[in-house]
This record gives C-alpha cells, sequence and structure tokens, in this order.
C-alpha cells in the first residue's frame, strides 16, 4: 500500500512524500488526530517509503524492506504502545537502548509511538536528549489523539502533522468492497469517524434496532401524535441501550433532519436514510428550509443539556413539543 491508499489523509501523503524526495525527513514527528483516520497506517507507510529499495519517495509494496514492515516484522521499525494504561519509563529505556545501534539493513531506523500522550511524564522527559542531538538516520513518530496531553517541551521539538477527519465517503470506500451496506456505512460514518466503530456499527443488532425505534419516534412527532410523548417514557428511556446511547439516538435523529433538509435543497445525492425518501419528500414539503435549520438547533440544544445533565425525560418531552410546533 503505498501514501495514496491511506484514505483521506492526501495532503498528509503528499507532505511527506516531498520530504523523503527533497531529503528534508526530519528526526521526530508527531501525528495528530482521532482514532481510526489512518494515522498508525500512515506511520507504517512513512516508515516503508523511508526504507523501501525503489528510492522514489513512496513505498513499492514488494521489495523486501516493504514486506517486512507491512508484517511488523523489520528489525529498523520498532514500535512502542501503552502497557495498560501507560507507556512506562522501562518501555521508553528499552527504546533508547535501540538507538545506539546502527539499521541492521535499511536506510533509516524508524520508532512508532502510539498514543504517545500516556508517556508517563518521567518517560517523555528521558526521551527529551534524543529529540534535542538525533541520531543519523533516526526518526521517531509520535501518535496521538490529543496534541495538548504532550508535553510543551516535546511538542516544540517535532513537527506537528494534524490529520483530518475522515468523509463519510472515504469510510465508505474503505468497507465498499467488503460486502457490508451502503446506507449502514454511511449512517454509521455519520456517528463516529472510528472505522472500527463503523464496522461494529454496521453489524450490530442493537444498533439496528435503535435506529428503527428512532424513524418510529420521529414518525410520531412528524405527524403531531401525542404519543411522541408517551413513547419517550415506554420505549425510548426504558431501553437501557437506548438510555445509555442517548446522544447517539439524538445524532441518528439529527440525520434524519438533515435529510429532509437536503431534499429541500435538492441534494438528493447526500440522503442517508435512501430507504425512506418518500416519506422524507413527504415530511419536507411541509417545512421550509429555515424551520428545519431551526429544528436542527433544536436537536443539538438538547444534545448539549442532557450533556448538562439536565434529566433526560424532561429534555427529550421538551424537544418533541418544540419539534411539533409551526
Amino acid at each position: 500500500m503505498s501514501f495514496e491508499q491511506v484514505i483521506g489523509q492526501q495532503r498528509v501523503a503528499e507532505q511527506l512524500k516531498r520530504s523523503i524526495q527533497n531529503n528534508r525527513v526530519g528526526h521526530a514527528y508527531i501525528f495528530v488526530g482521532p482514532t481510526g483516520v489512518g494515522k498508525a497506517k500512515m506511520a507504517i507507510e512513512f516508515a516503508k517509503a523511508l526504507n523501501c529499495e525503489d528510492g522514489n519517495g513512496n513505498a513499492c509494496d514488494h521489495c523486501l524492506h516493504c514486506r517486512k514492515i507491512n508484517h511488523h516484522n523489520h528489525p529498523d521499525v520498532i514500535f512502542v504502545k501503552p502497557e495498560k494504561q501507560s507507556i512506562t519509563i522501562d518501555q521508553i529505556r528499552q527504546l533508547q537502548h535501540e538507538f545506539h545501534y546502527k539499521a541492521m539493513d535499511s536506510k533509516r531506523k524508524v520508532y512508532i509511538i502510539e498514543q504517545a500522550e500516556k508517556m508517563t511524564t518521567v518517560a517523555a522527559n528521558s526521551l527529551l536528549k534524543f529529540i534535542e542531538e538525533p541520531h543519523p538516520f533516526v526518526t521517531i513518530l509520535f501518535l496521538v489523539e490529543n496534541l495538548h496531553m504532550v508535553l510543551p517541551t516535546i511538542r516544540s521539538r517535532c513537527q506537528v502533522i494534524y490529520f483530518s477527519l475522515l468523509k463519510p465517503t472515504d469510510i465508505l470506500e474503505l468497507f465498499q468492497q467488503d460486502g457490508y451496506s451502503e446506507q449502514e456505512i454511511l449512517l454509521a460514518a455519520y456517528l463516529t469517524n472510528d472505522r472500527n466503530e463503523v464496522k461494529e456499527l454496521a453489524i450490530s443488532e442493537w444498533f439496528a434496532q435503535m435506529k428503527s425505534l428512532m424513524i418510529q419516534w420521529v414518525k410520531e412527532i412528524l405527524s403531531k401524535s401525542p404519543q411522541a410523548l408517551l413513547s419517550i417514557q415506554e420505549k425510548i428511556l426504558k431501553d437501557d441501550e437506548v438510555k445509555e446511547q442517548l446522544p447517539r439516538f439524538l445524532d441518528l435523529l439529527l440525520v434524519w433532519y438533515r435529510d429532509i433538509l437536503n431534499i429541500r435543497l435538492h441534494r438528493h445525492h447526500a440522503v442517508i436514510f435512501k430507504d425512506y425518501l418518500d416519506l422524507l419528500n413527504q415530511y419536507g414539503l411541509n417545512m421550509s428550509e429555515n424551520q428545519l435549520l431551526d429544528k436542527i438547533e433544536q436537536i443539538l440544544e438538547t444534545k448539549r443539556r442532557i450533556a448538562s445533565h439536565v434529566h433526560p425525560q424532561l429534555a427529550l418531552e421538551q424537544l418533541v413539543i418544540l419539534l411539533q410546533e409551526g
């Protein structure tokens, strides 16, 4: 797999590729982005490109170095992950011990530290000497979700590269060869940017049940039925899974109203609930674009209120009243 095949991160791929081609590879990088956006995959591609026998700034995927790195058994590409909750000083000391050895049969040694924000302060401080006085032909990659959790002394001595959030269509591209439902993947991708979580949602029975419950509830809301208020206590909050996942349940509601808005704007290609096009069209006839935007804001405000510990039943009942107005 080459740089360009890391879905959704073309900008980062070009930046790293140019650094190799221009012989301007840094000694330390911080890859920043949420779980699932491709940081670890990009780190592997970078390590391959740095050591590939083709030497054109990209990975060939066929030479011995590329194959070994792909299988995580290259002696000069070393991975470090947290042991339980943290990366310990002992792990970093073992890494430092490796610094003193030259690359065995490759151009550059690469150290990939995953969840690097979980380094203990002592462990992080022990790496400062390497970062301040780097060894030739050694590159260290820190993969983090939260840059502010990395010591400022390390941050200031590394090249920081931000990874983009994946678009739902990017995530769909990752799964489209695996036989998953396009609608389920797209819907899950609007709820999370984590590819593993998208897959879990797309195949889980509880997520399908939650989606079904949301559609039943929104039909009651849009038909202005009093049952919409009764369903909050009798169905939504009675279901432990839905109650626990209430923000995600409201995210499904957001997607539904967003779909109606997209139909109003003649953006049918952007609709997620494609199985309900007739119903969405019907409801779209009765609401203006401004009304839909107001209702989307009301759902977002309800999410904020629940996050601020307003009682869920009260928040949902007020939401129903607001959504049924107009």
